[in-house]
């Protein structure tokens, strides 16, 4: 039996039906810097490190990569993504991988998705690597179920 597509209910939040539901892309990036070690006060206010800086621009520069050779099509604006995460830590020191999402998915907004408010992360896994610490991470249009 066929799938039906359906249209989203009015009283919801905004959510299109992808055009591209079957497409993956499959990330793998260094592991992001900890919420902890993003900013640096200045003045009144607060800036990037300069580590998180060069994160954002290595990340970008592989999911670019990523997204040309894996015909990445951007969808339409509304559509809800799911970030499957999978986590290799280089040592057993005791860490948080939730403090790793506000970075990751502020230096993807614009490459992968519109606005991050539309992304579903799910840490899937946490490992130990000492040879490959990463973060290997699987990209995919949330299915509209309603």
């Amino acid at each position: 039996m066929a799938k039906q597509k359906t249209e989203p209910v009015k009283d919801d939040l905004p959510r299109d039906v992808p055009k591209y539901p079957n497409q993956y892309l499959k990330l793998t990036l260094p592991l992001p810097i900890s919420v902890n070690h993003i900013y640096q006060s200045a003045g009144r206010g607060r800036r990037l490190t300069t580590a998180a800086r060069n994160y954002i621009k290595t990340a970008q520069d592989i999911a670019k990569r990523a997204i040309k050779e894996q015909k990445w099509k951007q969808d339409r604006d509304n559509v809800w993504y799911v970030m499957d995460l999978y986590f290799y830590f280089p040592d057993k020191r005791r860490r948080d991988s939730h403090n790793c999402l506000k970075l990751l998915t502020d230096c993807l907004e614009g490459l992968l998705f519109r606005d991050d408010y539309f992304v579903l992360p799910k840490i899937q896994m946490v490992e130990l690597d000492r040879e490959n610490p990463r973060l290997e991470i699987v990209y995919y249009p949330q299915e509209v179920t309603k």
